[in-house]
């Protein structure tokens, strides 16, 4: 009795990972097509839904576009602040701290505190 030769020859083995490869792939796209992307809401959190202008939304951290060995960094507070909302913008705490913390290093400690 001949020996049988393997299902995925050398010949088809390249074609076979790039069908799968595909298949995953087309899966991927389709599992994710559906989703609809929603905005951040931080309102729910116990302590900043009854306190509103410590609310922090966002930080932003990038390499700034004057100086590449500088870092720019920009935060958001008090949620659902529209641009157009001004002059009448929500105003800052007056008993609150607004803190930054960079950990430089990795080590989980704060090397530099940006407070406000």
């Amino acid at each position: 009795m001949p020996l049988r030769e393997p299902l995925l020859t050398r010949g088809r083995k390249p074609a076979a990972l790039l069908a799968a490869g595909g298949l995953l792939l087309g899966s991927a796209v389709l599992g994710f097509a559906g989703q609809t992307a929603n905005a951040s809401s931080h309102r729910e959190a116990p302590l900043t839904a009854g306190d509103p202008m410590v609310d922090n939304t966002d930080v932003y951290a990038f390499t700034s576009p004057d100086d590449e060995n500088m870092v720019t960094f920009a935060a958001n507070w008090i949620p659902f602040s529209e641009p157009n909302g001004g002059p009448n913008f929500y105003p800052w705490a007056e008993d609150a701290f607004y803190d930054l913390n960079i950990d430089n290093d990795g080590d989980a400690v704060a090397d530099l505190i940006f407070r406000y």
